[in-house]
């Protein structure tokens, strides 16, 4: 019995060793997946796989067993296109859950767990001040201050966790949401500092941004160039399919507002509610609306109409942002409005709900 505890201990150290840096992967998923595979793919980069495992599923779980790899994502994938279930892992050392029914996230170690809370926060910072910024009833200082604590909390994430992986990632995925320029500028600044030749804000970020500051400042000359012109006239369905005009509309009223949406566009869906209550409040003063839709499946535009029940009149562009429509009225992105005079003159353009009043009190509808 001596000789088995002496033998023990002398091969302790070597058990310890053969026991560290291994992730154990246990995952929960629906029983309906009893019997199929699940599989985990390792990266190098963004696209070149370097290993492939699998795993059955029994009784609703699943389980891999590997040697951790913290330098990339991997993810946890099954099913096949259109029908694929997939969380993103990172292969740390420990004991990783990974749930694929009614959630979708890997936890239980320190990455796994920050990957998650740190998306959940800017997700949640990110939409308090989208929110704001259209609500048409906002204070412009709740607005910049819910801002301004979107951005900070992107700097002070992207200073905190530069080294591992779940940070690399982060400012990667967040980095084009910074605003304005100067904001990018100086995170790169203090990245140059802290560790010089930088690859999460490189000077190339910096050159996009400008391009993409450049593009903007072009766009809105085209869209400012458009105000004092009369509208362009087109063809379009109605819900029914009937051919309409968009001149049918014109002159009608004293103010006829045009929005250019889509049923997949999250923001237009937003704006909507915020537009009814514009329309309600001036809509006996002389305004009307009109609104062009920019779906390709007919359906999913019927659909949408079902459920925002717009009172207004709908017409159908089924060509979608590419059509010769969009290009006539420089519309490169939604929701776009425009504003025309009962002459068929624009008289403003790119407006959503709130800029849209803004337009109307200068114009004498009180």
């Amino acid at each position: 019995m001596k000789r088995i505890i002496i033998l023990t201990l002398l091969l302790f150290p070597f058990i310890l060793v053969c026991s560290q840096g291994k992730y154990h992967i246990k995952g929960i998923l629906n029983n309906d997946y009893n019997g199929k595979y699940v599989k985990l793919f390792q990266f190098q980069g963004d696209t070149l796989i370097t290993s492939i495992d699998s795993a059955k599923v029994q009784k609703g779980k699943f389980s891999f067993k590997g040697k951790a790899n913290v330098d990339e994502f991997a993810i946890v994938t099954i099913g096949k296109y259109p029908y694929v279930k997939s969380v993103e892992v990172v292969l740390e050392e420990g004991d990783i859950r990974v749930y694929m029914d009614t959630a979708f996230v890997a936890s239980g170690t320190y990455l796994n767990d920050l990957h998650n809370s740190l998306n959940t926060e800017v997700e949640r910072l990110g939409k308090v001040w989208y929110d704001l910024m259209i609500k048409g009833d906002t204070i412009n200082i709740e607005r910049d201050k819910a801002h301004d604590n979107y951005q900070k909390f992107i700097y002070n994430v992207t200073i905190e966790n530069r080294l591992n992986l779940v940070g690399r990632r982060f400012i990667a995925d967040n980095k084009s949401a910074i605003w304005p320029l100067e904001n990018l500028v100086k995170l790169h600044e203090k990245l140059e500092t802290l560790q010089k030749n930088n690859s999460l804000v490189t000077q190339a970020d910096i050159k996009e941004f400008k391009e993409r500051l450049d593009k903007q400042a072009a766009f809105t000359k085209k869209h400012a160039n458009m105000v004092n012109t009369q509208y362009l006239d087109f063809v379009l369905q109605d819900t029914l399919g009937i051919q309409r005009s968009i001149s049918e509309y014109v002159g009608k009223s004293r103010l006829l507002f045009i929005d250019f949406w889509a049923s997949w566009c999250g923001p237009c869906r937003a704006d909507i509610p915020h537009l009814k209550k514009v329309y309600e409040k001036y809509k006996d003063k002389g305004l009307n609306v009109l609104a062009i839709s920019f779906d390709s499946n007919k359906a999913s535009w019927k659909s949408a109409l079902r459920k925002l029940e717009m009172p207004w009149e709908q017409l159908i562009e089924s060509n979608g942002t590419d059509s010769d429509l969009a290009k006539a009225y420089q519309i490169y992105g939604i929701p776009y409005g425009i504003l025309l005079d009962s002459k068929g003159t624009i008289i403003a353009v790119d407006l959503r709900a709130q800029s849209l009043e803004d337009v109307l009190l200068k114009e004498g509808l009180k």
